[in-house]
């Protein structure tokens, strides 16, 4: 039997697509410019994670940044609950409970040109269901995993959500190549000084 769903396939979840969006922000001035306060950059994004089947009209997407940007924070801010040992408070899980009911939709049969075939494609906002599909990776993943393995960066200058994935689960930073290093060149550098001072 052949398959003839010609509609735009569901968004697939990605497992930490929460973590992509989160590290979307621009967290120093000397950074590339901000997903959630630049249109294109916004457009861009949501198509290479498949979330939307084609770029969204600047204008709408405009009117958009605000509930895109409320996500990250919300996101972020309960990732950095989570690496304090902490739960998420009752109302940043009503505010994603909020998201997820915003994106939700249902499947139509469409009848094509002539009348001959179908297909069925999903109904909905895609921008709701883009910000449901960040929402409920960051849901799944919470409900799913070890929520201890959520991590800030313990570089101050980075702050990128990462999932720990050492065997140990005692990594601290995003990179060690990068933010680890960083890390270790502050401290010889500051024993340096204090063996300079003595």
């Amino acid at each position: 039997m052949t398959d003839l769903h010609a509609g735009p396939p569901e968004p697939a979840l990605e497992p930490e697509l929460f973590v992509e969006f989160a590290n979307t922000a621009r967290l120093s001035p000397a950074e590339s410019p901000d997903v959630a306060h630049d249109v294109p950059l916004l457009a861009a994004w949501l198509t290479e994670h498949q979330l939307v089947d084609a770029p969204p009209a600047a204008s709408r997407l405009e009117r958009e940044m605000t509930a895109f940007r409320e996500l990250r924070a919300l996101v972020r801010d309960i990732a950095a609950r989570v690496d304090d040992g902490r739960k998420p408070t009752r109302a940043q899980v009503g505010a994603i409970n909020r998201v997820l009911r915003q994106g939700l939709h249902y499947h139509a049969l469409r009848a094509e040109v002539g009348g001959t075939q179908f297909s069925m494609s999903p109904v909905g906002d895609q921008l709701d269901q883009a910000r449901s599909a960040v929402a409920g990776s960051l849901a799944h993943y919470l409900s799913e995993h070890d929520r201890r393995r959520l991590r800030v960066c313990a570089d101050d200058t980075c702050r990128w959500l990462f999932v720990d994935r050492s065997p140990a689960g005692r990594r601290r930073w995003c990179d060690m190549s990068t933010c680890g290093n960083r890390a270790k060149v502050a401290r010889h550098r500051a024993r340096a000084r204090a063996a300079a001072a003595r």
